[in-house]
C-alpha cells in the first residue's frame, strides 16, 4: 500500500500563482452624494496625477491610468510580489441630471476625488406653502 502525503495548502498556492500571473488590478471606488455634487473616490496609490485620465461622456464616467515601477527593480529577486502594476480602467454609469461640463478632480494621498455637480433642476428645493384658513 502506497501512502500519498496530502498538503491542504497546495490548491491555495496554485490559486495564488494564477492570480500572480494575471497581473491586472482594478482600483476600488466609492460613489456618494455630497450636497450638490456626486463624488467618486478612487484608490490610486503610486500613480502620478499626470498618468490618470478622467472623462465623462454619454452619462458614463471613465477613469484610466497606469502604474509601473522603475526599470532597475526588474533585476531584483522577489520572494513575493503582490503589488500589481500595469494599466486599469474603471467605468461608472452616472445618474441623469449631472453637469458634465463642470467636473473637477483632485488627487491627494493616493485617493483621486472626482466631483460632479448636479444640475440645478434636479436639486431638492424648499418651497414654502401658505396655509389658508
Amino acid at each position: 500500500m502506497n501512502l500519498v502525503r496530502f498538503d491542504p495548502f497546495t490548491a491555495m498556492r496554485d490559486f495564488e500563482r494564477l492570480l500572480e500571473t494575471t497581473n491586472t488590478w482594478t482600483p476600488r471606488v466609492d460613489v456618494l452624494d455630497r450636497g450638490n455634487n456626486l463624488v467618486v473616490r478612487t484608490e490610486v496609490p503610486g500613480i502620478e496625477p499626470e498618468s490618470i485620465n478622467v472623462t465623462v461622456e454619454g452619462g458614463t464616467l471613465t477613469i484610466k491610468g497606469a502604474r509601473s515601477f522603475t526599470a532597475d527593480e526588474t533585476e531584483d529577486n522577489y520572494h513575493r510580489r503582490e503589488i500589481f502594476e500595469g494599466s486599469f480602467e474603471r467605468t461608472i454609469l452616472l445618474p441623469d441630471g449631472i453637469d458634465p461640463e463642470a467636473v473637477t478632480a483632485a488627487s491627494k494621498d493616493g485617493i483621486l476625488e472626482i466631483s460632479i455637480p448636479k444640475r440645478p433642476e434636479v436639486l431638492p428645493r424648499k418651497v414654502s406653502v401658505e396655509i389658508q384658513r
